[in-house]
């Protein structure tokens, strides 16, 4: 075999696996995993060291204020250069955030450490949307399921993983592997090929679409869907808990029952494609709404695990479908060029949720108890369920149509 011969075998070989559909998941995956361990060691880490809570609770707040800046930018640049080079930039945002950690012994510095946390997940989140929803135009909705179905495995196992390794190695130690974990994610992400755009345009041009998509009717229902499942999953992660530790809950229930949550949202994003196949846009927007709110509503008034378990497990699946089709609505009613930016967008609303979500439920809880705002947050959902119809002859997006050039 002669060389040129063996050269051109070599890049067959290579071509045949560096396809987006088989790299872009586990990038994902990396991602999530890394995600997940600094949502367990950051706390951990700041409590051990005798910080109090506001201290806590401000660093771990930083990196999701800080999204709300980047995300735009992000998805402006991915429309611009492409976004395997975003989600690149993210994973070194996160090595460097590791690092940071490693060494960070003052409040000022875990601060930084995490903004550069909240700009890994700024640069990745709509990168990586944007480019499963454009490696088949025509499946977006089973390339975004598989690939947050990816993510939330990795948040599942990183929260785990890092624990174990805080009380095994030490805290030094466990950033050290999660810097490690960012690095492979690097690796993964450098190997992912680009996806030819049907236009060249700068990123000045990329921004001047954001006022009006904002204004977009076709912004508001993925921006509506995006912002109450992210504020449900905010509320199942913050008062849900006080609820259950007011019920006298340990530890390990707690952390079963939001692992049920994780789980629930990871089958059924990787299930996203057959639903919607099924029900349409419709049927899951009535689906996953009503799934957040039976589950919220009867995790409120029954204290037995099992039930919780179950119903925590529908309220994630619930969470895990509105992910998805937020995204599909966005890329549905998008072109390719400009799909960063509207992921971006779309994107914005379900920051907000993670923010507002605990603040408006956190007050309404010391207002009228734990677990009825944990029912009247279940049955708001539900209320959006019922009125499925109405909300989608008012805001509905019209697909995009292709017009031939003249």
């Amino acid at each position: 075999m002669t060389l040129p011969s063996l050269g051109t075998m070599i890049r067959k070989i290579r071509n045949s696996w560096r396809r987006p559909e088989i790299l872009l998941p586990p990038s994902t995956f990396v991602f999530g995993f890394f995600v997940g361990m600094m949502l367990a060691l950051v706390p951990l880490y700041m409590y051990a060291h005798g910080y109090d809570v506001s201290a806590i609770g401000a660093v771990v707040a930083a990196q999701a204020v800080f999204q709300m800046g980047l995300r735009v930018v992000a998805g402006a640049v991915a429309d611009r250069y492409g976004e395997p080079r975003v989600i690149t930039a993210g994973f070194v945002a996160m090595i460097i955030s590791a690092l940071l950690f490693m060494v960070s012994t003052n409040l000022g510095l875990m601060l930084l450490a995490q903004l550069f946390t909240g700009a890994s997940r700024a640069a990745h989140m709509p990168a990586s949307k944007s480019y499963a929803s454009r490696i088949h135009e025509g499946n977006a909705a089973g390339n975004m399921g598989r690939t947050l179905g990816a993510t939330t495995l990795g948040n599942i196992a990183g929260p785990v993983v890092g624990g174990l390794l805080s009380t095994a190695i030490g805290f030094s130690g466990a950033f050290a592997v999660a810097a490690v974990v960012a690095t492979v994610g690097f690796t993964v992400s450098f190997l992912l090929p680009g996806l030819p755009r049907k236009q060249a345009q700068t990123v000045g041009e990329a921004f001047a679409r954001v006022p009006a998509m904002i204004r977009s009717r076709a912004s508001v229902l993925p921006g509506l869907i995006a912002l109450f499942a992210a504020s449900s999953m905010a509320v199942m992660t913050s008062v849900f808990v006080v609820l259950l530790r007011d019920s006298d809950s340990g530890e390990t229930t707690v952390g079963l029952i939001l692992g049920a949550v994780a789980l629930g949202a990871s089958a059924a994003s990787f299930g996203f494609a057959t639903i919607h196949q099924k029900i349409g846009s419709r049927g899951v927007f009535a689906l996953l709404f009503g799934a957040i709110g039976a589950g919220m509503v009867v995790i409120a008034l029954t204290d037995t695990v099992i039930l919780w378990l179950i119903f925590a497990g529908i309220v994630g699946a619930g969470v895990g479908l509105g992910a998805v089709m937020y995204g599909l609505l966005a890329a549905i009613s998008s072109k390719p060029e400009e799909r960063g930016v509207a992921m971006s967008v779309a994107g914005l609303y379900w920051a907000g949720g993670m923010l507002v979500g605990p603040l408006a439920y956190g007050a309404l809880a010391e207002a009228i108890g734990t677990s009825h705002a944990v029912v009247t947050a279940g049955a708001f959902s539900v209320s959006l369920s019922l009125f499925t119809p109405i909300v989608f002859v008012m805001l509905s997006p019209k697909p995009r149509v292709e017009r031939p050039e003249m």
